[in-house]
């Protein structure tokens, strides 16, 4: 499905539905990691950011085309895996230091991370799992929520002409 940038105009027009579209899909997510995280909505954002700066250098690398499955095994993963710290992730959020600080350390003790050789940040082995029904979910709502937009916008270009 090739996208293609809608005229502002075109946007506007459907505002309204565009917004509920996405609110349908992102407020239903949230409550679920709201559920799962006991409220604490920081923690959510403090270990996805670590999470995705964890797996970024392994997929920019070329790690689509590789197992996943290495980013388990404990001798690979530091090598796989790029570790990060208190001070990058709160610059990355907005959140402030001593806050992520306190979140990272719930979150280890929660099992969720972990320090390296280095005393950096690494989301522990296993942690996805946690994850894949509710990612698989995640995603084809996502799809879903993509091609419903790519409808409406396709009927806006189609009502302009």
């Amino acid at each position: 499905m090739a996208l293609v940038k809608p005229p502002t105009a075109q946007m506007e027009r459907h505002a309204y539905q565009i917004s509920h579209l996405i609110s349908a899909f992102t407020v239903p997510m949230m409550g679920r990691l709201y559920r799962q995280f006991d409220g604490d909505m920081v923690q959510i954002i403090v270990l996805g950011e670590i999470s995705l700066r964890n797996v970024d250098q392994f997929f920019r690398k070329g790690g689509a085309d590789v197992p996943e499955k290495l980013l388990d095994d404990a001798e690979r993963r530091g090598k796989l895996m790029q570790s990060c710290n208190v001070l990058s992730i709160a610059e990355a959020t907005g959140i402030p230091r001593e806050t992520v600080r306190r979140k990272v350390a719930q979150l280890i003790d929660k099992g969720w991370l972990a320090r390296d050789e280095r005393k950096r940040l690494i989301v522990k082995a296993g942690s996805g799992e946690k994850f894949v029904k509710a990612n698989a979910k995640t995603a084809l709502e996502i799809i879903e929520l993509a091609a419903k937009l790519h409808e409406l916008l396709r009927q806006v270009d189609t009502d302009q002409d």
